[in-house]
């Protein structure tokens, strides 16, 4: 597992109020945190419903609450944001602000073994000590409660250029190999993860963790669902599951999923998805487009190669 050689002593250098909406050109943060968040956290929100319909729920690094707002009102919420323009908004919202960071002791005090469900979505690669903070989260749930997260991972097959290029606030560099040997580290710890590849962008490990093993089996099944190729025998809400994680984040559409997009609009609407969807449309049509550009002009080139060779034939016959 890969980790920084100088952390700052403090993190929170790298959190301005404009983290969450900078110029495109800057290394450190977000251009547009909400159109992220809206494609980034939607197969989060559904997961999550599908594990715990309601309880008690901690989202680490909550920024200004967006998955705990849409989690909807079933759920006690309550968030850890570092940056404090966004935790006020958060609290706006109704978020209960814990703390500014996940290492706080009073984070433990206050909500150990009480919760539902835990939440860290892009950011254990932040905190200055990532098996610390994995075993903090792990210690605030209760018994038959579970931990959904999600972490930039180095891929040993894929283009990492991304995480070595940009988002230079991260303190860790996790590989698989890193985190099955965390994981490794906390008896009786089920964990259903798997490498995430984003069309177009660097990978992540998605992980759902519980120490209870009949809940263990769910979050297998719903991992499965989540991520399967089709969407033969899934349920309506596996099916949303499956479209929010495929589409909306991993940008891989097919026929069959965009046939059943409409079962996900139903769940999930709002005017970002739909921007969202219509991005990846737009860019289906554009390499449509490019594509019959390229077969139109090989086929021009052809044409002109075979016109040569009859004028190159003909003169030939001529000197002859």
């Amino acid at each position: 597992m890969g980790v920084i050689e100088a952390p700052p002593d403090d993190t929170s250098v790298f959190y301005g109020d404009d983290y969450y909406g900078k110029d495109e050109s800057e290394t450190i943060g977000y251009a547009d945190y909400a159109f992220t968040a809206e494609h980034g956290l939607l197969w989060v929100q559904l997961l999550v419903q599908a594990l715990k319909p309601t309880g008690r729920v901690l989202d680490i690094g909550c920024a200004d609450g967006f998955l705990l707002r849409k989690l909807g009102d079933g759920f006690e919420k309550f968030g850890i944001e570092v940056n404090k323009k966004a935790a006020d908004k958060a609290a706006e919202a109704g978020v209960t602000l814990v703390a500014n960071d996940v290492l706080a002791p009073v984070v433990a005090t206050q909500l150990g073994r009480s919760l539902d469900v835990v939440t860290s979505i892009a950011t254990f690669e932040h905190v200055l000590d990532l098996k610390r903070a994995f075993t903090v989260a792990l210690s605030l749930l209760k018994s038959d409660g579970v931990l959904v997260f999600e972490i930039p991972l180095i891929s040993d097959t894929r283009d990492n250029s991304d995480w070595f290029n940009g988002s230079y606030e991260h303190i860790y560099y996790p590989t698989i190999p890193g985190l099955q040997r965390l994981f490794s580290g906390f008896d009786d710890l089920f964990v259903s993860g798997f490498e995430s590849d984003i069309k177009g962008y660097g990978s992540t490990y998605i992980g759902v963790a519980t120490r209870n093993r009949e809940l263990s089996a769910s979050v297998d099944h719903l991992v499965k669902a989540m991520t399967q190729s089709d969407l033969q025998g899934l349920t309506e809400a596996e099916k949303a599951l499956n479209l929010a994680y495929n589409v909306v984040h991993s940008f891989h559409p097919n026929p069959e999923r965009v046939l059943a997009l409409p079962v996900l609009i139903e769940r999930a609407y709002s005017v970002a998805l739909i921007t969202r969807l219509t991005q990846l449309w737009y860019d289906d049509s554009v390499n449509a487009v490019n594509a019959k550009w390229y077969e139109n002009q090989a086929s021009n080139w052809r044409t002109a190669y075979e016109q040569l060779q009859k004028v190159t034939s003909s003169d030939t016959g001529e000197q002859s």
